[in-house]
């Protein structure tokens, strides 16, 4: 099983490059005359992988290590 610690650190590295992707899509729309309906996937990845993270933040602060964690709660 791997542990939540572990978890929490590859969502967050997910996030920073969800975020990243992001600032490059937004830069592309602005100045490169992309279509902004490719923020979309981006947009919606970067929130799913910062809740994520926060999520298993939270249970690790409280102690939970190993267990359960609801990550839409």
């Amino acid at each position: 099983m791997i542990s939540n610690i572990a978890n929490r650190n590859v969502s967050l590295m997910f996030a920073i490059a969800s975020f990243c992707g992001l600032i490059y899509c937004i830069y592309a729309t602005i100045y490169e005359g992309t279509r902004w309906t490719n923020l979309c996937p981006i947009i919606t990845s970067t929130a799913i992988f910062t809740k994520f993270y926060l999520s298993y933040r939270k249970q690790v602060k409280k102690g939970n290590i190993y267990g359960k964690v609801n990550l839409f709660k």
